[in-house]
């Protein structure tokens, strides 16, 4: 190969300007070239020498755009070098950014430097984390404390001037056992509560007793706490915001609210659960060791509002709507008649639905079809008028449909054939469109048969079609004369026939032409001629031969 690689691509460092430069010319130099195949022979592959070509030119053009940046024809210099890449890389030099400044993690500005009219600030859009601590003007006046969670604020005193102090908690002035604790609850020092005129003998002020009797009402603002049991055996009445809203009296107990369980609670009767509330907000009916009824004698309907569902959730039984759906099996009876109808299943291969009795089209008088001897047959009313009394009949006719063993399509014993069958009542089956077999018509018991372009009489006898007639196979019998379309008798007729004279009962035979191959044999031979002369003259000459002589 009279190209070569130029050595110097070799020595580039990876990641460097020029290196970066060559790769990226090289690339689009090679994907610009049409690919080696059977209709470029003169493609490029790489490798070859066109490839060589192009990755010297990429490297030549990449030395001069490196070295010409930086102005002293270096390819791994250049004023680039000094520059920081977008990338990423690190730093050698100062970093200033006086007219402003962002940093930030994730395409997330977290510091920025601003500018207000009383002077400039740094913000921080996001938590700051300070492992250390907090200095100001050279004092470490801030941390944090990590083994005890607490945060250190060191000074010689802490002014907060016109601001309020505030907190959710509690202030603790001292230690935790001997010390004095502000809280939002009350003021507290050795752990005692400390009464005063805010919360002593007042409506709000909280006390432990005993045993108390009250002789006349007892009024509680707020809420009351029982450890005990509550006894109320002279009716009980409970409400919310002083509505009444479950009343226990005599033998009832009325509520005029939502009753709500949690899950696994409900409604029990003699120890059973009738009324459940079960898991992702199902609620579960039921019985209570007896039949759970729906309905009564003043119940005007039940109406279904939802889907009604197997036991395993996996098919809808019976819609809102109407639609129903019973997977595992079905059966149908009529006023506690037999099955009228029912499913089955043996495998996947065999299932489906059984008519026991009649299946009626229209209506309960219509046809109907039906089993019958291992077959299905059909059966409707056949009506006409009587032409003489106009008096209306009507029959019941039926039409069978089955299969039954066929000894003639049978090959052997241990290979029965069956064939269809259809039997009628009726007596003749009359189609109204053309009937198509894809194979044959033949007649039953017999060797007469139709195919295509084939009819076979016997095994010998058959009529075939020609590519311009009929192809008649064994001999011909006719009770009829033969002639063609068209025929006239006479010197000046049209076609041909062989034909039975109804005066003599002799047959006549006429044709234009007659050849005779081998011998002929004429019995009585009577010879006609006739010439024409001007159209207008007809000269006949006539003979009759009695008696024929062979001449050798």
């Amino acid at each position: 190969m009279s190209v070569e690689k130029d050595p110097a691509i070799g020595s580039l460092t990876p990641g460097s300007l020029c290196h970066n430069i060559y790769t990226e010319l090289y690339n689009r130099f090679f994907n610009a070239q049409d690919r080696r195949d059977d209709e470029h022979p003169w493609g490029v592959e790489e490798g070859n020498e066109t490839s060589i070509r192009l990755h010297n030119t990429a490297y030549g053009f990449a030395a001069a755009i490196a070295g010409a940046v930086g102005g002293d024809g270096s390819s791994e210099g250049g004023i680039l070098i000094e520059y920081l890449r977008k990338s990423g890389g690190d730093m050698s030099g100062l970093l200033r950014a006086h007219y402003g400044f962002e940093a930030g993690a994730e395409n997330r500005t977290l510091l920025m430097a601003y500018a207000r009219e009383d002077g400039a600030g740094v913000r921080f859009t996001e938590d700051i984390d300070v492992r250390g601590g907090i200095l100001l003007s050279g004092h470490r006046v801030l941390c944090y404390d990590p083994q005890g969670g607490r945060i250190v604020l060191s000074a010689a005193g802490l002014d907060l001037g016109d601001t309020l102090l505030t907190s959710r908690s509690s202030v603790l002035i001292g230690d935790t056992d001997s010390g004095v604790r502000i809280a939002p609850t009350g003021i507290s020092i050795g752990g005692n509560e400390v009464f005063h005129g805010g919360n002593s003998n007042r409506s709000d002020a909280d006390w432990t007793m005993r045993d108390a009797k009250v002789a006349g009402t007892l009024s509680v603002a707020g809420a009351v706490e029982l450890s005990g049991t509550l006894r109320a055996l002279h009716g009980v009445e409970l409400g919310l915001d002083g509505r009444r809203m479950l009343l226990l009296r005599g033998e009832e107990l009325s509520a005029v609210c939502h009753l709500s369980f949690g899950e696994g609670y409900g409604m029990r009767m003699g120890g059973v659960t009738v009324l459940g509330g079960l898991p992702d907000g199902a609620v579960q009916l039921s019985g209570a060791g007896g039949s759970l009824l729906l309905g009564g004698e003043r119940t005007g309907r039940i109406r279904l509002l939802s889907g009604l569902m197997d036991t395993d959730n996996s098919y809808m039984l019976l819609s809102p709507h109407g639609e129903a759906s019973f997977p595992g099996s079905l059966t149908v009876c009529h006023n506690f008649g037999e099955v009228l109808l029912s499913s089955y299943r043996t495998d996947s291969e065999d299932e489906g639905v059984t008519i026991h009795k009649r299946l009626r089209l229209g209506s309960d008088a219509g046809a109907y079809l039906c089993a019958e001897d291992g077959g299905a047959a059909l059966y409707g009313v056949f009506t006409r008028t009587l032409p003489d009394s106009g008096t209306v009949e009507r029959t019941a006719l039926g039409t069978r449909i089955g299969y039954r063993y066929s000894a003639a399509d049978t090959i052997g014993e241990e290979t029965p054939a069956g064939i269809l069958t259809v039997d009628t009542d009726a007596v003749a089956v009359l189609f109204e469109k053309p009937v198509r077999s894809g194979r044959s018509f033949e007649i039953a018991a017999s060797a007469t048969r139709l195919m295509d372009g084939i009819l076979y009489l016997s095994e010998g006898l058959f009529l075939s079609a020609a590519a311009d007639g009929i192809t008649h196979y064994g001999n011909t019998y006719l009770t009829g004369d033969v002639s063609s379309v068209r025929f006239t008798p006479g010197l000046a007729g049209t076609g041909w026939a062989v034909q039975r004279s109804g005066t003599t009962g002799n047959v006549i035979a006429t044709f234009d032409e007659l050849t005779v191959r081998k011998r002929m044999r004429v019995y009585e031979l009577e010879i006609q001629r006739a010439d024409v002369v001007g159209g207008a003259l007809w000269i006949s000459h006539s003979f009759r031969g009695d008696e024929v002589e062979r001449i050798l």
